[in-house]
């Protein structure tokens, strides 16, 4: 079984750090204290709902990807970032991905 200690913790480090945010950037736009976010990071606090849903929502976090972590971390972290993506980002997506497959070998 998979061990899940500091999974939500390493989960919203690692989408502060893709997003280009420091500790302090992400708690300003949470609406918490710099110090909440690192006890929440390191695991020493857990976030209320609404401060969860909050940074799910700034950093494009998936937060059943994050309670539900499994092998397929890699295809739902693409979905993630697929719904943050405009009609014309998504067609072009999906021509990548098509051109892909058509010359794979």
């Amino acid at each position: 079984m998979e061990n899940r200690e500091k999974v939500l913790g390493n989960a919203i480090r690692e989408a502060r750090l893709y997003n280009n945010l420091s500790q302090e950037d992400l708690a300003e736009l949470v609406g918490i204290t710099p110090t909440h976010l690192k006890h929440l990071e390191s695991e020493h606090r857990k976030p209320s709902i609404e401060v969860l849903f909050r940074i799910a929502k700034i950093l494009h976090m998936s937060i059943d990807n994050i309670v539900f972590k499994n092998e397929n971390d890699e295809f739902n972290h693409a979905l993630v970032l697929l719904k943050s993506c405009n009609e014309n980002e998504i067609i072009l997506v999906a021509d990548i991905i098509k051109s892909i497959i058509k010359y794979r070998t």
